[in-house]
């Protein structure tokens, strides 16, 4: 993340120097911060689904639940 506000951020200084503005560095460094997060989420932000269709009933933890007995019975 640091480096695409180094980079859109050094872009922007370059063109505040070129055009004799004071804009373009903060925009530049805020524009490298919101790509690189963009980037980060679209990489890392979600968890693939479960392969094998639809989900089992497991208690927290993975494990499967023991079955229900009538009372009484073991």
């Amino acid at each position: 993340m640091i480096s695409g506000m180094a980079v859109w951020g050094g872009a922007g200084w370059l063109l505040d120097q070129w055009w004799d503005t004071r804009v373009f560095f903060p925009v530049g460094i805020i524009f490298g911060m919101a790509v690189a997060i963009y980037l980060v989420v679209a990489r890392y932000g979600a968890a693939p689904p479960p392969a094998g269709g639809q989900r089992r009933s497991t208690t927290p933890g993975g494990r499967r639940s023991r079955p229900r007995t009538q009372k009484g019975q073991r």
